[in-house]
């Protein structure tokens, strides 16, 4: 037992030292790579190029390393057209360089003009290819490869919306899962050919490297294979006991040696799907992994915002396919490259992925929502672990009651959004994203610090179009989240600030501003806006003094059938004084500026004197936002003040009713 224990801290402590040099080579910023140059550079892909649909015409992404110089850079890159480029092709063009604000990456390249491809060779890049030749061009079969080596970048937009809207897009993501079900069949298949035990470890770890040099060694594909093949191999070994212990031994120490994994989704779906796997390893490769997807339930309801009838029956119906549908694509490819009689087997892969393609499209159901908040996401871990815990009818009879309970109570109670909607503070934690509807137009006031958040609004508001998108000045609460915005939805015009500062925020967002023709608004010219009419009264001038972006936010009063609405950005003021002295900001909903900074001028309520005060801000955060000086004084003049960091998502109606999403429901000092 002693050595078995030392041999298993050894092969922990190998993969996790390796994990750790790969994590912080990959972390290292390049000393080429200055911010603002524009220079002729040669990266390889680490992940396939990616098409992109906007009002300006198509564009493309992929990460990269940099291979210029004696140092490597992780970067994003992006550029205007299509290209097809994989996982390990060459890339060289002229590229400008700005900043980055994904962690992990070095810088942003922006890709000038068309770039040479150079196609990357070898045994795992002959194997990718190998797949995408069985598979097909199709989205069925983009999908087969996406399923079986992580390679979707071809699926159309209209099926990667589908994935998106029924819950399905981490079908295609690489994970643990896969990882540990790889292994699982490749134990089956030596058992069934009576293989010893120790050759059939190594046949397990060699199949275990060939498939991460495949899909490309990303850190957190490299996470998941060390820590799904320790586990696995330990399980498969000894049991799940041993196992069991592997796993949380792995987790433990991953998060020593990176506690940002801690955040990371990936890395919880890992340790998830993983988990389940383990839980019914003895009952065969199509048990286990049905497991893994069920063990992963909680964490996506938690990251998604919400699971309606669409998303639960949807991943009900593909669990089963999804199962299969990696083993068939991956046996597809196997039996191409040996025998050249890949296409039959691939042919039925597709014919499973079709059907998952039809699932995803369906919509049936109507769109409501699961419980919100840790309610929601601990009745559905207790929905997870009734299938491992009861025996097979009554699991079935328990989640029945229990998921019917959940959507009894999504009718009875408050649905969201409310039918009625016309504004929205979305919870995006410290940062602005205020959603206006009028008539069939969708109006977006700034977006966040993370795209993620202001994603997860707009799905939940069902938002596919964005009329309008007004970026009020560029500081990183309040268009770090542009990303998040643009993904997957057609969006018309854009405003922004005529103050390029902070220079990092602009120069990040400036390509995509660029696509899609922003304008700087003029102040005193009135826009139609649906049934409503948008006044803009700022920034007239630059103020030199106080915050330079915040006191240049753009700043308007909507005059719509519901009442008026002002919306004052981050204004300080120095800028407060200034409008008050030009425009008529008398309205019946005010976006209070600044996030209820104690720095504003006594006179604005008063002259504003709205029924409601809308807060977008974060919980705890280091600011003291909202300040009790900002809350009274709103309050003083007879507003009800709603915060984000309280309420979650606020939702005014055409009647100015408030309906929120977050636990607390009445206005903040009620």
């Amino acid at each position: 037992m002693f050595r078995r224990w030392w041999a298993s801290a050894a092969a922990i402590g190998l993969v996790a030292g390796i994990l750790l040099a790969g994590m912080h080579a990959a972390s290292i910023h390049h000393p080429d790579l200055r911010e603002g140059d524009n220079r002729e550079l040669t990266v390889v892909l680490i992940s396939a190029a990616r098409s992109h649909e906007s009002q300006t015409g198509p564009w493309w992404s992929a990460k990269a390393r940099v291979v210029a110089g004696a140092a490597k850079a992780t970067v994003g890159l992006s550029g205007r057209g299509s290209i097809q480029a994989g996982l390990g092709d060459r890339l060289t063009a002229k590229m400008g360089i700005s900043a980055s604000r994904v962690r992990g990456e070095s810088a942003r390249l922006w890709v000038q003009g068309r770039p040479s491809v150079e196609l990357a060779q070898g045994p795992a890049a002959g194997a990718r290819r190998i797949m995408r030749q069985v598979a097909g061009d199709t989205d069925p079969g983009w999908l087969l490869s996406g399923m079986s080596l992580g390679m979707d970048e071809g699926l159309s937009p209209p099926a990667q919306q589908d994935m998106r809207d029924s819950g399905l897009s981490h079908l295609t993501a690489v994970s643990g899962a896969n990882c540990a079900v790889l292994l699982l069949l490749v134990h089956w298949l030596c058992g069934w050919l009576r293989v010893p035990r120790v050759p059939r470890m190594i046949c397990g770890a060699v199949v275990l490297v060939a498939f991460v040099t495949t899909v490309g060694m990303q850190p957190s594909v490299m996470r998941a294979a060390a820590m799904a093949g320790l586990a696995m191999l330990a399980g498969l070994m000894g049991g799940r006991r041993a196992a069991a212990h592997v796993l949380q031994m792995s987790v433990v120490l991953l998060l020593l040696l990176d506690p940002w994994l801690a955040y990371s989704v990936g890395f919880m779906l890992s340790i998830a799907a993983t988990g389940g796997l383990i839980a019914l390893l003895e009952r065969g490769v199509l048990a286990a992994t049905v497991a893994a997807q069920v063990a992963t339930f909680p964490i996506l309801l938690a990251i998604g915002g919400s699971v309606g009838p669409r998303t639960v029956a949807s991943n009900v119906l593909v669990t089963p396919m999804a199962a299969i549908i990696p083993i068939v694509g991956l046996g597809s490819a196997l039996l191409e490259w040996v025998a050249g009689l890949g296409e039959p087997i691939a042919g039925v892969g597709r014919a499973m992925c079709l059907l998952v393609l039809r699932i995803a499209g369906w919509q049936v159901l109507p769109n409501l929502t699961w419980l919100p908040g840790w309610l929601g996401v601990g009745l559905a871990a207790v929905v997870a672990l009734t299938a491992f815990t009861l025996g097979r009818r009554r699991m079935v009879a328990v989640t029945v009651v229990l998921v019917g309970a959940v959507w009894l109570t999504g009718r009875l109670a408050d649905g969201w959004p409310p039918a009625d909607w016309w504004i929205v503070a979305c919870d995006v934690g410290q940062g602005d994203a205020f959603v206006v509807r009028s008539e069939q137009r969708i109006m977006l006031v700034d977006t966040g610090p993370e795209p993620a958040l202001v994603d997860g609004c707009l799905d939940r508001l069902g938002v596919q179009a964005i009329d309008l998108v007004v970026i009020t000045h560029f500081h990183a609460d309040h268009v770090d989240g542009l990303d998040g915005v643009l993904d997957g939805r057609r969006v018309g015009q854009v405003w922004v600030s005529p103050c390029s500062e902070p220079a990092e925020q602009y120069a990040q967002a400036a390509d995509d501003l660029r696509r899609l023709h922003a304008t700087i608004p003029v102040p005193g010219d009135v826009y139609a806006f649906g049934a409503a009419r948008l006044h803009v009264v700022w920034p007239q001038r630059i103020i030199a003094a106080g915050s330079v972006p915040n006191n240049a936010s753009v700043s308007f009063v909507l005059e719509a059938p519901q009442g008026r609405a002002a919306f004052l950005g981050d204004l300080e003021p120095e800028a407060q004084a200034a409008i008050l002295r030009s425009a008529d900001l008398a309205a019946d909903v005010v976006k209070v500026p600044h996030h209820g900074s104690a720095q504003f001028v006594p006179e604005l309520p008063a002259a504003v004197r709205p029924e409601l005060a809308l807060i977008g801000v974060g919980r705890d955060n280091s600011f003291g936002h909202p300040s009790v000086q900002a809350v009274a004084a709103w309050q003083q003049i007879g507003a009800q003040v709603f915060a984000t960091a309280q309420s979650g998502d606020i939702a005014v109606t055409g009647d100015r009713t408030v309906v929120v999403r977050g636990v607390v429901r009445a206005p903040l000092g009620r």
